[in-house]
């Protein structure tokens, strides 16, 4: 599959698969700043990516994080195909949750992305519902 990308600098690396089994590609960002415990910052990754139709980008905490003591603020990003205007950068919201400051490095691989094939659901509302009860939230322990 082929994706149109943008760098917004030609100093911004191109994302890339670091080993042939790599299902995601990892993301750097293009600025450095100290996080202070707790504190919640957004980082450019100078990139505008072009999401074919019918797919979905997933932005992804690296395994790495964990141990740094950095997490994406909102856990996973969801970037839509129709997210690639010329102002539609990728940035990524890192929150510290450790208790020292951490430096966030200019290059720093913090993200990791996966193109993921979607499928549009259309809804609707049944007059005869025959689904089975299962007793609500949490009924199986």
């Amino acid at each position: 599959m082929e994706i149109a990308i943008r760098r917004l600098s030609p100093n911004v690396p191109l994302p890339e698969y670091k080993t042939p089994g790599a299902c995601a590609f990892d993301l750097a960002v293009i600025e450095g700043k100290t996080l202070a415990p707790n504190e919640r910052a957004f980082f450019g990754t100078g990139l505008v990516v072009n999401v074919p139709n019918d797919h979905v980008l997933l932005l992804l905490p690296r395994s790495s994080n964990g141990k740094k003591g950095i997490r994406l603020a909102n856990g996973t990003g969801v970037i839509d195909s129709d997210y690639c205007g010329p102002n539609d950068e990728l940035k990524l919201m890192l929150h510290n949750i450790g208790d020292e400051p951490y430096i966030v490095e200019i290059g720093e691989r913090i993200a990791q992305g996966m193109f993921v094939p979607i499928t549009r659901a259309q809804f609707i509302e049944p007059t005869d519902w025959s689904a089975v009860d299962r007793g609500g939230f949490g009924t199986t322990g």
